[in-house]
């Protein structure tokens, strides 16, 4: 990610934006230590008027996004969001085989095998979701 993470931050925020934002959105917010300004890209899918995607648990940028100001350029259009976290097992369960329906490519990211028919692992799913948390993001107008 280290590599990646920089090349696909560019990508997101310029002209060419295209080539990703159907499902990759940049987020940007601060550092609840440190006050720096952070960003990150992450896959996402729309349900329901809200962004949603997920992260696993040992990637800690998500902890920032509960305290202060977050802004999410989807699709070129930068705007602030309001950024709820789910850590309940039976949400990001639920969650999750939706995700990974809409945003496939990241099945082997989550640890999650897929059947022929896009159908997510059930047992995959019940073995990685103590190590998930379900990012939503409200738009605010």
């Amino acid at each position: 990610y280290k590599v990646i993470n920089p090349i696909v931050r560019g990508l997101l925020r310029s002209p060419l934006h295209g080539l990703m934002s159907k499902n990759t959105l940049l987020l940007e917010f601060e550092g609840r230590k440190t006050g720096r300004p952070l960003s990150t890209p992450i896959s996402y899918y729309e349900a329901d008027g809200v962004l949603r995607g997920f992260t696993d648990r040992g990637f800690g940028w998500w902890r920032n996004l509960e305290q202060g100001r977050v802004h999410a350029t989807v699709r070129g259009q930068r705007s602030e969001v309001r950024a709820e976290i789910g850590l309940e097992e039976t949400e990001i369960r639920e969650g999750l085989r939706s995700f990974l329906r809409a945003v496939p490519r990241d099945a082997s990211h989550a640890g999650v095998a897929l059947a022929a028919d896009g159908t997510p692992s059930e047992e995959d799913i019940a073995r990685v979701v103590g190590n998930m948390v379900h990012v939503v993001f409200h738009p605010l107008r």
